[in-house]
């Protein structure tokens, strides 16, 4: 959980909230209550993915606090024709806003490398390669099993190992990036344009670009090459 953040802070205040609130107003809790609140809390702060899971957990709880301040249920105050009013405004929203494939198209072009991947698909680039953590998952859907990534979203699987953090330390351009990308024998990396590490690669005599879009840009270590029957193309293609 990233508290130097906004949404770190948001989280952090609605648990000390709670622990507040508890002491201010003597509250009783069922014990699977408190155990899914501090389990989704713990699990949360650990990886915030597990967000999702806390959310439910505690609107619960917040609900049972606040219930204390507003008015009980009255159904002889019931607005029926308004209610009706409200909800077919609603599904009249959800319809009119619905997302189209082509809108959904245009989202994933703007976040994932979807030319880069028509690109991989059509040449014969060698691996392994190096590539963004956000675009590990979209690589393995679009690409297949086969196409082995080094990072996915999927952070707790590599964080145990080291990957994630030496991901990082690649990323930022630590002391000794260069040389990790060596001991994992990385041959090319699929990142997006506007990193350090793009404009480091960009830069050195061994790395050749070879693909670049609005982006993504695809680097080929000039020592791993394709065959000569599989000749990389210029440099100065797709996007430039």
């Amino acid at each position: 959980m990233p508290f130097t953040l906004v949404g770190g802070k948001m989280f952090l205040a609605m648990v000390l909230g709670l622990f507040i609130l508890q002491m201010a107003l003597n509250l009783t809790w069922r014990l699977e209550e408190v155990t899914l609140f501090l389990g989704g809390a713990a699990m949360a702060c650990l990886h915030v993915r597990f967000i999702l899971l806390f959310v439910p957990f505690f609107a619960p709880l917040l609900a049972t606090v606040a219930a204390r301040w507003l008015p009980h249920y009255d159904r002889a105050r019931d607005k029926y024709a308004l209610n009706a009013v409200l909800m077919a405004g609603v599904i009249a929203a959800m319809v009119h806003y619905f997302p189209s494939k082509t809108f959904l198209d245009e989202k994933i072009a703007e976040n994932f490398p979807t030319k880069a991947v028509e690109y991989l698909r059509q040449h014969g680039v060698r691996g392994p390669m190096f590539n963004n953590y956000g675009f590990g998952g979209y690589l393995i859907w679009s690409l297949g099993p086969e196409h082995k990534v080094f990072i996915d979203g999927r952070s707790e699987v590599y964080e145990e190992g080291g990957v994630l953090a030496d991901y990082f330390h690649i990323m930022e351009i630590r002391p000794g990036a260069l040389t990790l990308l060596r001991n994992y024998d990385i041959q090319s990396c699929l990142i997006e344009r506007e990193t350090p590490l793009a404009t480091v690669l960009s830069n050195l005599p061994d790395w050749q670009k070879v693909y670049v879009d609005d982006t993504t840009v695809l680097f080929v270590r000039r020592a791993a090459q394709s065959p000569p029957h599989m000749a990389l193309p210029n440099p100065g293609a797709p996007g430039e």
